[in-house]
């Protein structure tokens, strides 16, 4: 087996895994079935897809691409969790490919993160969540164990996992390979979008609406994951600029209200960020930004004419709680919130409570949002909860601020609309994919702070800083770049 795995085929295969070339080929996969609504089947067959990468090659980044794809074709099946189920073998083999990648390349674990404290009291939290007011039967269902697991130790370990695995390396950058990544799969998300008007033409056409889409949220929260990664791209690839502002025109066809407001202040923070550092680029940004608020001056009637159902549906929702007579769902999510938290102050009502499904059921094999993060952390974690996420949320900001590079501040703003998204939606409470993608985002920022050469944010300049302290299993590939 070793031999054959360190045969030059092998190799060749393993180097053809991280090229565009092959994300494309994803890409095209991926959407012969999104547009026969094929969707189950594709993501089946992108976990097998990721089980064969995780067997074949040695780099834990390979399966970032395939892993991007099953989550949007997933995002499409909602409420299909008896479905999936069915399908458990597949899940076991997963999970022996998982285990034969760490056998076949085996590598020592470091626990030398720097968010590895908060992580671990976030995850103290979590488990006591609910301890002395929540019922033995709500605690040890199912469903809270597996998302008492998955947003406590479990990332913890996939923290300490992504830390231990995925560093710099001499055959690629890092930071090149997950801006490619996240750039296609908001490609293939607005190709989605996109595809899903055309399909409907014609009741466009007739009603000169919006298209309703289930999974509306879904995707607007991975377009504004992707946004700023597009703008970054446009560093090497200016054409990568334009895709962002795709990326947000997307978001206003799926009708998300939370798309909308937060996406809008995404793209506001973005053009500022990069109009102000990208000192080759900016005239190109403000000629953008200048034609695009020319082009919605001009044609102003038919864009809020068709963009306005929107518009309508966000500010009826604010109106509802002005003047007393409040439908939104989303109110009274917030007020039972609110009231579970004085219940339980100090550890909260628990991540499995169900005593507020009266409210809001949410789909099978899923816990009973609050959809509001804040909330949702007070009333299921209480004080204790919190202060964990406070300190965590400050190590974090801590651990992008500190080095001001372009890509960290890429990353903050990436980070940063997705908690805007979680005021709204569960958001960073999804374990998989929301909160794994940015637990992944941080341990790549820590890895090339310290090992991949970057451009600083402060000075503007294209010209590349070097690594603060380079570890020693990565002064090796630091130097050879510089001799380079």
């Amino acid at each position: 087996m070793h031999k054959f795995l360190s045969s030059p085929k092998v190799q060749r295969l393993r180097e053809f895994l991280m090229t565009g070339r092959y994300m494309m080929l994803l890409f095209a996969v991926a959407a012969v079935f999104s547009t026969f609504e094929l969707n189950v089947s594709g993501v089946l067959c992108f976990a097998v897809i990721i089980g064969i990468t995780l067997v074949v090659s040695d780099d834990m980044l390979a399966t970032f691409m395939p892993f991007m794809f099953t989550c949007l074709l997933a995002a499409k099946c909602y409420n299909s969790f008896s479905v999936f189920i069915k399908h458990i073998p597949l899940g076991i083999v997963l999970i022996i490919c998982i285990l034969l990648h760490f056998i076949l390349y085996p590598r020592k674990l470091q626990f030398k993160g720097q968010l590895l404290l908060p992580m671990l009291l976030v995850s103290v939290a979590v488990v006591l969540g609910g301890v002395g007011f929540i019922s033995k039967e709500e605690y040890f269902s199912g469903v809270s164990l597996f998302y008492i697991f998955a947003l406590g130790f479990g990332m913890v370990f996939l923290y300490v996992l992504f830390y231990s695995h995925l560093t710099v390396r001499k055959d690629y950058s890092l930071i090149d390979k997950i801006t490619l990544i996240m750039v296609i799969a908001g490609c293939f998300a607005s190709f989605v979008t996109i595809a899903f008007y055309l399909i409907h033409i014609n009741e466009v056409i007739e009603t000169h609406d919006l298209l309703f889409m289930q999974w509306r949220n879904n995707y607007s929260t991975f377009f504004m994951l992707c946004i700023p990664f597009a703008f970054l791209r446009g560093n090497k690839k200016p054409y990568s600029i334009m895709l962002g502002f795709v990326f947000f025109f997307c978001i206003l066809l799926t009708g998300s209200r939370g798309g909308l407001v937060f996406g809008a202040i995404e793209m506001l923070m973005c053009c500022a960020l990069f109009i102000l550092y990208d000192k080759r680029r900016r005239l190109t940004y403000i000629a953008i930004c200048g034609c695009l608020v020319f082009a919605v001056l001009i044609f102003s009637r038919e864009f809020f004419s068709f963009f306005g159902s929107t518009l309508d549906r966000l500010l009826s929702a604010i109106n509802g709680i002005l003047i007393g007579e409040q439908q939104e769902v989303r109110y009274y999510q917030y007020k039972r919130g609110i009231e579970d938290f004085f219940n339980n102050p100090i550890l909260g009502t628990g991540i499995g409570y169900m005593g507020n499904r009266d409210v809001y059921a949410g789909a099978d094999f899923s816990i009973a949002w609050y959809h509001c993060e804040p909330i949702q952390i007070a009333a299921s974690f209480g004080i204790v909860g919190i202060a964990a996420y406070v300190y965590q949320f400050v190590k974090r900001m801590i651990l992008l601020w500190r080095k001001p590079t372009m890509f960290n501040m890429t990353v903050f703003l990436s980070y940063i609309s997705l908690e805007l998204m979680s005021l709204v939606n569960p958001g960073i409470f999804s374990p998989i994919p929301y909160l794994l993608i940015v637990t992944m985002f941080f341990a790549v920022v820590e890895r090339c702070n310290a090992g991949e050469l970057q451009q600083a944010i402060t000075t503007g300049d294209p010209k590349d800083e070097l690594p603060d302290e380079p570890q020693a299993e990565e002064s090796e590939t630091v130097m050879a770049t510089v001799a380079k």
